[in-house]
């Protein structure tokens, strides 16, 4: 079982590494958008910098990496779906922390939503949900970044899977509320971009 979640554990984290905000920018934008706007590797920041059809390719390839993580260990391995969640824990986790840049990727929303569509599509139904009614409500995308973590350890207990993935996803979800720390001191402060904003000038 050690070798199987091994394998699972790599699977994921090579999905999650797959970086398209970053590749994106570097070929199209000749920039590193890690260095601009939020600072964030992700759709979100991309969108704000480059454009809602650049913003959209890196969600999808996001939502994409964090559902085939999942569902090529199911494949692999269709007895145990513990190692298929775990697999798209660690994509988010590859997200956040791609080796390749240092460490410093995205925040695995997206990843997250795609990552729960692997698992089920109610679930990801549910999660796609949670990102896009407060967004809309707040007119702030990173509220829909707190739902969605804030639900992980909760559905991830809820469900039954190994204590230890909880403890995974509660981590996650603190890691959240710290990456995001510049955004809420932005929202504060009244300066964090809106939705509506993007949407208008884009």
């Amino acid at each position: 079982m050690v070798k199987q979640a091994i394998i699972a554990i790599l699977i994921g984290y090579a999905f999650g590494c797959i970086q398209s905000a970053y590749f994106i920018s570097k070929m199209v934008g000749k920039i590193d958008i890690r260095e601009h706007g939020s600072g964030n590797a992700g759709a979100s920041n991309i969108t704000a910098i480059m454009g809602w059809k650049y913003g959209f390719i890196v969600g999808l390839v996001d939502f994409l990496k964090g559902m085939f993580a999942v569902l090529v260990v199911k494949w692999i391995y269709p007895e145990s779906p513990d190692l298929a969640y775990l697999s798209g824990i660690m994509a988010i986790i590859g997200h956040i922390f791609p080796f390749y840049m240092k460490f410093r990727g995205g925040k695995g929303v997206a990843a997250l939503v795609g990552m729960m569509f692997g698992v089920n599509w109610k679930l990801g139904i549910l999660f796609a949900l949670l990102v896009a009614i407060p967004a809309l409500l707040t007119d702030y995308i990173v509220s829909g970044s707190f739902t969605t973590f804030i639900a992980l350890p909760i559905v991830t207990y809820k469900l039954g899977y190994p204590i230890v993935f909880t403890l995974i996803s509660i981590y996650l979800t603190i890691l959240c509320f710290y990456l995001h720390r510049a955004n809420i001191q932005r929202i504060i402060n009244k300066e964090e971009l809106k939705i509506s904003t993007v949407i208008k000038r884009k």
